[in-house]
């Protein structure tokens, strides 16, 4: 008689990827409000936080069970998944199109259909990139360059303009050297607009004497943006400038439960804005 033998064999395979989770619940509805409401007037559009599959990740990234929450934690990742960052393209020109080509075609040939032919004036590529993903200025010379001619694929939408870098750090020069000399840029890579951003910051939250600082924060800015209207005007003078985003912040102004702050200073912030309209459009920056 033989012996019996059993041979198990376990398989293990991975679904098949052949499909896709595009999903503009959440983003439909908000964008659709602000595109309604500032119909006829020029618009700066900014998707500025590149989903984090893009990159390669040590772990998964667990989202907040709540989509309305803020997620500080998301942008992980520093090495794209595709280095060649036409995967990278190809999401910002599908989500363009979602909104002013009526939809797009996936990775798999499948159709999404919006039914959205809105158009706006400029995209902005990202935001406070040295933050977000730790952007050097050669990255994200590449990134932006890549966006663009995604846009282009998906939208054959060659009249959109854009706008680049987005700074934090407004004094970086030497992002404003590289980024803004073209011979650092695929051929027929617009440089339409540059962007940079300021706050005044404090030392207390509650004490309006330390807000006084606001001011001379202010004028060394100004010295800066001087020194970056002479780069500008050197590399590329037909670039235009807007300072988009300019403010204050307080201490613990994300922390929930911080004291409240003396009314008086809605009166400080509204005396640095029109103290910094009048020595910033001095400048001949185009936006602020």
């Amino acid at each position: 008689k033989g012996i019996p033998k059993r041979l198990l064999i376990q398989i293990q395979c991975n679904p098949p990827q052949n499909n896709t989770y595009y999903n503009f619940n959440y983003l439909d509805t908000m964008l659709q409000d602000f595109l309604d409401a500032t119909d006829g007037h020029s618009r700066i559009i900014s998707f500025s936080t590149q989903p984090n599959w893009l990159f390669k990740l040590d772990a998964p990234h667990i989202y907040p069970d709540n989509a309305s929450l803020a997620d500080w934690r998301y942008p992980v990742g520093t090495e794209l998944v595709d280095d060649t960052m036409h995967a990278l393209g190809d999401y910002y020109g599908r989500l363009v199109a979602w909104y002013t080509r009526g939809g797009f075609i996936d990775e798999y040939g499948r159709k999404h259909t919006s039914n959205y032919d809105y158009n706006w004036d400029y995209t902005e590529i990202f935001n406070e990139v040295e933050s977000e993903h730790s952007m050097n200025v050669e990255f994200y010379t590449r990134a932006y360059d890549a966006v663009i001619q995604g846009i282009r694929r998906h939208t054959n939408n060659y009249d959109m303009k854009y706008v680049g870098m987005a700074l934090g750090g407004h004094n970086e020069f030497g992002w404003y050297r590289y980024f803004l000399n073209h011979s650092n840029h695929a051929p027929d890579i617009p440089l339409d607009m540059i962007s940079y951003h300021f706050y005044a910051l404090a030392n207390s939250r509650t004490d309006p004497n330390d807000w006084e600082s606001f001011f001379s924060q202010l004028d060394g800015f100004t010295f800066e943006v001087e020194q970056i209207e002479e780069i500008r005007k050197i590399l590329s003078p037909q670039t235009r400038t807007t300072i988009d985003e300019l403010g204050v912040i307080l201490p613990d102004d994300n922390t929930p439960g911080a004291p409240q702050f003396p009314m008086v200073y809605w009166n400080a912030a509204a005396a640095l804005y029109a103290y910094a309209w009048a020595r910033i459009s001095r400048q001949g920056i185009d936006v602020v």
